[in-house]
C-alpha cells in the first residue's frame, strides 16, 4: 500500500510550496486485506459492498489532491454498491456535493435506468446531505468535491442535484472535463497560491455545467438574477423574525404573485424559509461547539417556538430527531479517523466546510 501526503493546507506561508497530495493504492496486499482497507477509508462517507464476486481479484487505487477549499480525487476500482443512509448524514454532518467524471465503467442510481447511470464522459452529481444508494461497474472516475456554502450560491436549484446525471455531449460538461483532466495533471507541480487561483473558476465552471441540465423555463437570467438576489437575502436574515412575503416582495419591488412564481421551483417561498432554518438548525445541533446549547435555544434562534412542531418538521426533513441528530454527531466526531498518512485523503474531504 503507498501512501503520500504532507497534511498541510496552502495559503499563507505554504503558498509557495507544492499543494499536498495523497496515495491510496492496495497493491501488494491480499484481496480480503485490499478490501477491508477500502471498506475503513470509505465508510467515513458510505456503506460499501462489492458486487458481481469480485473479491479475489480486488485492487483499489486513489489519489486526491487538497486544493484549500476544493479538493480533487480520483478512484480506479471494481464494481460495487454505495449506500449513504440518512443516520450516516446525521452521524457525519458532512454538507459538500461532489461532480464526478465518469472516465470507465458507469454509476448511477441502482433503481433507476439507463438514463441515471452516468457513462463515460458524463458527469454524476453526489451530495452528500442527502441519501443515496448507487451502483457502479468497475469504474475510474475523477472527483471535484466543494462545501455547499461555496456552490450553493451559483446554482439554480442547489438543493435538487443529487444523483443527477449531466451527459457529456453538453458543452458546458465537455469544458469542465477538459478543465478537470488538465487540473489533475497539473497538480503536482502547482504551488499553493497556483491553487488558490484556479478555485473559483473551477466552482464557477462546475457551477455552471450543473445549471445547464435546469429546466428551460426556469433559466431566464432576469428571474435567476433576482430569484437568487432573494435567497441571499433570506440567507442572511434567515434567523429574523421579519421574512413575510408582502414584507419581501416590497423590498424586491415586486408583487406577492411575482415572489411566489420565482420559488415554485423550491417548492414555494415558506418551504424555502422553513428548509432553510431546519438546515442551519441541523448545522448547530452537530457542531462540537454548541453542544452545551438546549435544542429549544437553538430552534428558537431560527423561529421554531413550539418544541413539538419543530421535532415534527425536523424529522420529516432528516428522518430523525433533533435529539437523535445531535447523538449521532457526537458518536461520529468518537469514531477513529484513520491510520497516519492516508488519513489525509479523506481527512481533507470532511474538512471542507
Amino acid at each position: 500500500m503507498a501512501a503520500a501526503g504532507n497534511g498541510q493546507k496552502p495559503g499563507g506561508a505554504l503558498a509557495d510550496r507544492g499543494i499536498p497530495r495523497s496515495v491510496l493504492d492496495s497493491a501488494g496486499l491480499a484481496p480480503r486485506q485490499a478490501i477491508a482497507l477500502w471498506q475503513e477509508n470509505m465508510s467515513f462517507f458510505y456503506d460499501v459492498r462489492l458486487r458481481n464476486g469480485g473479491d479475489d481479484r480486488f485492487h483499489v487505487h486513489a489519489e486526491a489532491f487538497d486544493f484549500g477549499e476544493i479538493a480533487l480525487s480520483s478512484y480506479r476500482c471494481v464494481a460495487q454498491n454505495f449506500d449513504r443512509s440518512r443516520a450516516r448524514i446525521g452521524r457525519d454532518g458532512l454538507d459538500q456535493i461532489t461532480v464526478q467524471l465518469c472516465l470507465r465503467g458507469s454509476h448511477g442510481r441502482r433503481d433507476g435506468g439507463l438514463d441515471e447511470k452516468a457513462c463515460p464522459g458524463d458527469l454524476i452529481v453526489s451530495d452528500l446531505a442527502q441519501a443515496q444508494s448507487t451502483g457502479t461497474s468497475g469504474i475510474d472516475s475523477l472527483n471535484l468535491t466543494m462545501p455547499r456554502r461555496l456552490l450553493a450560491p451559483l446554482l439554480k436549484a442547489p438543493d435538487e442535484h443529487n444523483l443527477r446525471v449531466i451527459p457529456g455531449n453538453a458543452p458546458l460538461t465537455a469544458l469542465l472535463r477538459g478543465h478537470l483532466l488538465g487540473l489533475y495533471q497539473a497538480a503536482p507541480a502547482m504551488s499553493g497560491r497556483d491553487a488558490e487561483a484556479v478555485t473559483r473558476p473551477t466552482l464557477e465552471l462546475a457551477a455552471a455545467a450543473i445549471n445547464s441540465t435546469v429546466a428551460e423555463e426556469n433559466a431566464i437570467s432576469v428571474q435567476l438574477a433576482l430569484s437568487g438576489e432573494i435567497r441571499r437575502h433570506i440567507d442572511r436574515h434567515i434567523s429574523g423574525r421579519d421574512l413575510a412575503a408582502e414584507t419581501i416582495a416590497a423590498l424586491f419591488g415586486i408583487s406577492t404573485r411575482k415572489l411566489y412564481y420565482l420559488f415554485e421551483p423550491h417548492g414555494g417561498l415558506s418551504r424555502y424559509i422553513q428548509e432553510e432554518r431546519l438546515r442551519r438548525c441541523r448545522a448547530e445541533l452537530v457542531d462540537p461547539g454548541r453542544r452545551h446549547e438546549a435544542i429549544g435555544e437553538i430552534a428558537g434562534r431560527y423561529g421554531f417556538v413550539h418544541r413539538k412542531s419543530f421535532v415534527r418538521a425536523f424529522r420529516r426533513a432528516f428522518d430523525m430527531t433533533p435529539r437523535e441528530m445531535r447523538a449521532l454527531a457526537a458518536e461520529g466526531r468518537g469514531l477513529n479517523r484513520g491510520h497516519g498518512a492516508n488519513y489525509s485523503l479523506w481527512h481533507w474531504i470532511r474538512e471542507l466546510r
